[in-house]
């Protein structure tokens, strides 16, 4: 834990007691001695909190920036084109287990992610670093649709250490106010032979950076920024599996806009057609009026 806030709070005590020491001379009529030590006492002061508020700022920034290694992957090539082999060696709290074991990659370049559990900025500060395990590795293409075309393997990586510790953390009530997201973090570098990548871990998310000081994966950097493949595949479109069967494919397109159907106007009703009486209806008997009485 940092304790860059003692200095400040021992010059900010002394600045306290020469302001309380001058009050206390003041009253004593000593307006000399008294008016000098509260002249001294505040500007000591205000130095206590300059100090500490460029303290807090630098503590700010240290853990809001702050990075740690959570894995080193050495690429060495295989035997056939894109074929390669990752030894991935994992570490626990910043320290290599020194037990590197080898994945299948194919393809022109390796990803390698994980579940990550990010806090907020004040979380950060007090000393809540996001919580990361390295999960899965595979390999790639810079073409999108080569990579639908070979399907390049997914390992699981043997990364057991901290899982519990992660899934408490991300699952905990007590935990919630201070947590601000959990995701999955993917990160990804181009294969090269002899190429070595750190994988680091920050408090947004974790990637794979080259390691300092070696110049296969430097000089691999501008491909990652080309990202252009040797390949030129076709688009691939059959039916996609899933679990519970195919499912044919749909290419990109404009979103429809989220206002609802337009509804078909309503046929016109017919007229109605006119009602005859039928035939065997009782008419109603209608009596003639009666005659006018005679004059007399």
């Amino acid at each position: 834990m940092s304790i860059w806030w003692l200095l400040p709070a021992f010059v900010g005590l002394v600045g306290i007691l020469m302001l309380v020491g001058g009050v206390a001379r003041v009253f004593k009529a000593q307006l000399g001695g008294g008016i000098m030590r509260l002249l001294f006492g505040g500007l000591t002061l205000a130095g206590a909190m300059i100090i500490g508020l460029v303290g807090l700022n630098l503590q700010t920034y240290a853990q809001l920036s702050k990075e740690w290694p959570v894995g080193l992957v050495t690429i060495k090539k295989g035997a056939a084109e894109f074929d390669y082999v990752a030894s991935i060696d994992l570490y626990d709290e910043g320290k290599p287990r020194n037990q590197p074991v080898d994945y299948q990659v194919t393809g022109e370049e390796i990803f390698v992610g994980g579940p990550i559990v990010t806090f907020k900025p004040w979380a950060n500060v007090v000393g809540m670093d996001a919580l990361f395990r390295a999960e899965t590795v595979r390999g790639g293409y810079f073409n999108a649709n080569c990579t639908n075309t070979y399907n390049p393997r997914v390992e699981t990586l043997d990364n057991a250490a901290g899982e519990s510790l992660l899934d408490s953390i991300a699952e905990a009530w007590k935990f919630a106010a201070a947590r601000e997201v959990a995701h999955n973090s993917l990160s990804g570098q181009p294969l090269g032979d002899g190429a070595v990548y750190e994988i680091i871990a920050t408090q947004d998310a974790f990637q794979l950076q080259p390691q300092e000081g070696n110049a296969v994966a430097q000089a691999l950097q501008q491909q990652a920024i080309d990202r252009r493949s040797t390949l030129n595949c076709e688009q691939v479109t059959t039916p996609v599996q899933t679990p519970s069967g195919a499912v044919e494919y749909r290419a990109p397109g404009a979103a429809s806009p989220n206002a609802p159907p337009a509804q078909a106007p309503a046929p016109a009703r017919p007229a109605p057609a006119p009602v005859t009486p039928p035939s065997d209806l009782i008419q109603p008997q209608v009596m003639p009026p009666n005659p006018p009485a005679p004059q007399q």
